[in-house]
């Protein structure tokens, strides 16, 4: 997430604020599933629920704000992993996060179960992308495979494009 930022003064602050104001648009579309003890959350988007809104959670003005470019980079980044987005309906799962003191203890596992277990209930697959190695396994043990991956355009990140069948899960 770091990237499409591009060079900033505070990383780690400006990555808190764009969650932020992610947070604060992604809440009222009920997109957002925390853990009960809210040690972990994951945005799942079911499908076509994006058609119904009035502009996407991460296309905010003042996202574009953080960026050193104005948000030129950001927009041309996400519009290049949106181009890898699959055609058919299918479940999204945008994001997710597990407290660093309360990882592997299945919070995260658990929150990709129940996103998934929606999408087997409507008889559709869902989809992610992933610029964290280490996080392909992960999804790999959930039933995701990885169906393409590619270094992002302008010397970004390795970007690895995953799917879940509901038959393969």
């Amino acid at each position: 997430m770091r990237w499409p930022l591009g060079e900033t003064a505070d990383a780690v602050a400006d990555c808190t604020r764009l969650f932020a104001y992610f947070l604060e648009e992604a809440l009222d579309l009920g997109i957002v599933w925390a853990t009960a003890d809210r040690r972990g959350a994951a945005v799942w988007v079911p499908p076509d629920a994006a058609e119904s809104w009035e502009s996407h959670p991460w296309n905010q003005p003042r996202i574009s704000a953080l960026n050193h470019d104005g948000g030129r980079r950001y927009e041309v980044f996400w519009e290049w992993v949106y181009s890898h987005d699959p055609d058919e309906e299918l479940w999204q799962l945008d994001s997710i996060a597990v407290a660093p003191d309360s990882q592997g203890q299945g919070l995260g596992t658990a929150l990709i179960a129940a996103g998934l277990e929606r999408a087997r209930a409507q008889g559709v697959g869902a989809f992610l992308s992933t610029g964290t190695a280490r996080n392909v396994g992960i999804y790999e043990r959930s039933g995701f495979r990885a169906v393409d991956e590619a270094d992002a355009p302008g010397g970004g990140p390795h970007v690895w494009f995953m799917r879940w069948d509901p038959e393969s899960g």
